[in-house]
């Protein structure tokens, strides 16, 4: 069992992220960051390090809850950004971006990075890190991608995909953490909850 020493709160209302902390039992609550996330359009060119960019807008929502926060907590915020080459693929705006992404990662591989903060108040004790997930796709036919779509699955995923979902019958390999594809990766992440004494395990 995982007891919480103090409040525990996800800056998220992500449906995936909090089914992967109920799943280890975790008590905590969640809260929507209102921290704008400057990714521009759904495929765009790098600029800078991948992880770098990950763990800013991770530690972003952290600050955006905890300007809110008057009670002693600690807070998880997570971003994942999909990356091909040197070009960051965001969440899709529509079914005609859903398609060219899926075209784009089609039958290569690309890398799933998700950006963490943990900030533990009153202290302001802060936590941030990123892990890497090596994923390759199957090479997707026209007729496949047309369905997926359809699904409605891809429309609110960075890189048009759910691995968890419909679209994990389209992955050929990970190499990695999975529940890093998902969302958050939930060794590291427990980690760093019990070096800031937040959780331990009884």
């Amino acid at each position: 069992m995982i007891k919480t020493n103090i409040q525990i709160i996800l800056a998220s209302t992500s449906a995936r992220r909090k089914a992967l902390l109920k799943s280890l039992g975790l008590r905590f609550t969640s809260k929507a960051s209102g921290a704008e996330e400057k990714l521009g359009p759904p495929v765009h060119l790098l600029r800078g390090r991948p992880a770098g960019h990950a763990v800013s807008l991770a530690r972003m929502k952290a600050d955006d809850v905890a300007d809110g926060e008057r009670n002693p907590c600690c807070i998880i915020a997570a971003d994942t950004i999909v990356v091909m080459g040197k070009r960051i693929i965001g969440k899709p705006s529509d079914t005609h971006d859903a398609e060219k992404i899926l075209k784009l990662l089609s039958g290569k591989t690309h890398k799933v990075i998700t950006g963490v903060c943990l900030l533990k108040l009153p202290e302001q004790v802060s936590f941030a890190f990123s892990v890497t997930t090596d994923v390759t796709m199957d090479r997707l036919t026209d007729s496949d991608i047309r369905w997926y779509v359809r699904t409605g699955e891809p429309m609110d995923k960075a890189g048009a995909y759910g691995i968890q979902g419909l679209g994990g019958i389209f992955i050929r390999r990970i190499r990695g953490s999975y529940t890093n594809v998902v969302g958050l990766p939930l060794p590291e992440v427990i980690a760093a909850l019990k070096k800031l004494k937040a959780v331990g395990l009884e």
